[in-house]
């Protein structure tokens, strides 16, 4: 069984050792430390893929400094103005995650001196004392605020003393744990035919694969029975097995114990059978089926039952609740991000087809939306996003003209978003990105000129942003000479 995860939250400039030193505590107490050094890249958006693993852990430890942390490019719909070290515990806590605070004291170890923190990043900066003072000023008020609600209880005065607090945290630690692998046993439950039965789509139909075999055999086509039969014996095989190395016990106890932990799952298994062929037979009337049972079995291989189970699970739920209710946009949405995550995986592994098939999937669910409510910002970003998805498969396959149509529709949906605020710094962005793409598109075709007059649009819009008064980070300020130079635009 795979261990639970807990996330652990730091100004990684300021206590990457100390949160280092927390991370070895907590795996010898059965869990496995997630943190934002763990952050992939190419993945995409930070605070994305943030809120994803903080979903996936069952709990967070905070350790908080003087520090306040990179921040993201825009500020915040749901907390303001916060870093991403403050916006992870906030969000956990929204989502009701266990969480624990503690107090880094001066004596502790630091990576950097503390007058050197939250100093801005370009040597020409005009103004670093004040840029410092800022960042200081909104740390003290997210202390404050933890202060207020009584999240701060444990203060490290030293290295010492914070292993102690770590250590001292192991009964809550482990009542978490025990819970959490209580919550995996009865996901195992429900999808357990992953770990004996895999239906895998390839290119001459419905492959079954079974773990416990040493061949792979085909099947010309996937229906319901033929998924539930091959549970069913795979299950069988499995109880046969478990229940021949009990045999081995020598207890009588803890022999008879085994055996009927054996007999308990195997009846856990056949209850669910019948559901999950279902589902399976459901999910394969879409395009999309093979990246579906990839990616399943890559994070099976990769990751573990649990891990693929949480993956099966929701892509099932989600696919159920859209069926059963067309007209709940909610369960929609949250489709068209199952598919949009299918073709992330896809484009990752450079199978340019399935992600083509996963984005327009993705698609057509969004555009329904948009064309439901033209007045939902957050709908018509989600449809210029899947075009952005589209076009940067067709430019993979070397399909130009279709990844230049497919940009054309996003930035048209950028820019009705963008002149509607221009206060709104986000859609500033997607539009001056959009621009980007275009143009960068224009130097594949060797069309220099019309490359210059994108690059010039992407260069009005993202120093816009600056001469507006809003916050331009700085990222946004690399890009900005970036699109200077390629505009042929004069230094203010």
């Amino acid at each position: 069984m795979n261990r639970p995860r807990l996330f652990l939250s730091a100004v990684s400039e300021e206590l990457r050792t100390a949160r280092k030193d927390v991370a070895a505590t907590v795996r010898t107490l059965g869990f496995d430390p997630i943190s934002q050094d763990d952050f992939p890249t190419g993945y995409g958006e930070l605070r994305r893929w943030l809120r994803e693993q903080i979903d996936s852990c069952e709990g967070l430890i905070q350790l908080v400094g003087h520090g306040y942390g990179a921040e993201p490019a825009e500020v915040d719909s749901d907390y303001g103005r916060v870093s991403y070290t403050q916006s992870e515990f906030l969000y956990a806590s929204a989502k009701g995650k266990k969480n624990w605070v503690i107090v880094i004291g001066e004596d502790c170890t630091r990576d950097k001196p503390i007058d050197q923190l939250d100093l801005p990043h370009e040597v020409a900066s005009p103004d670093p004392a004040g840029y410092q003072a800022e960042r200081r000023k909104l740390q003290q008020d997210y202390i404050a605020r933890l202060t207020r609600k009584n999240h701060l209880r444990h203060t490290a005065n030293n290295d010492t003393e914070l292993e102690n607090i770590a250590l001292r945290l192991r009964d809550e630690l482990t009542e978490l744990r025990q819970r959490a692998e209580r919550r995996m046993r009865r996901l195992t439950a429900v999808i357990i035919a992953i770990l004996f039965g895999i239906v895998v789509l390839g290119s001459g139909g419905w492959w079954a694969y079974n773990k416990l075999s040493t061949g792979v055999q085909q099947s010309a086509m996937v229906t319901t029975e033929k998924i539930r039969a091959h549970l069913l014996q795979t299950t069988e095989e499995t109880h046969r097995r478990e229940l021949a190395e009990t045999e081995a016990i020598k207890d009588w106890k803890e022999r008879q114990r085994q055996r009927e932990a054996a007999d308990n799952a195997h009846a856990a298994r056949l209850s669910r059978i019948e559901e999950l062929a279902v589902s399976f037979a459901e999910i394969e009337g879409r395009g999309t089926a093979t990246s579906v049972f990839q990616e399943m079995t890559r994070i099976l291989t990769e990751q573990g039952v649990d891990e693929a189970i949480a993956y099966g699970e929701s892509l099932v739920i989600r696919k159920k609740l859209a069926d059963g209710d067309p007209t709940n946009t909610g369960w929609q949405s949250n489709m068209s991000v199952s598919f949009e995550r299918i073709g992330t995986v896809a484009m990752a592994q450079g199978k340019l087809e399935e992600a083509a098939d996963a984005y327009g999937e993705s698609l057509v669910i969004r555009k329904k939306l948009a064309e439901g409510d033209p007045t939902n910002n957050g709908w018509q970003r989600d449809l210029s996003v899947s075009y952005v998805q589209l076009g940067d498969v067709a430019v993979a396959q070397g399909k130009l003209e279709e990844a230049a149509k497919a940009y054309g529709e996003s930035l048209a949906i950028f820019k009705k978003l963008a002149e509607g605020d221009p206060t709104n710094t986000g859609w500033q962005r997607d539009l001056a990105y959009s621009y980007w793409r275009l143009a960068d598109l224009c130097e594949r075709w060797n069309d220099d000129g019309e490359a210059k007059g994108y690059w010039k649009e992407a260069f009005d819009v993202l120093s816009g942003i600056e001469k507006r008064g809003l916050h331009l980070s700085p990222e946004d300020r690399k890009y900005l000479e970036i699109l200077r130079q390629k505009a042929g635009t004069a230094p203010r």
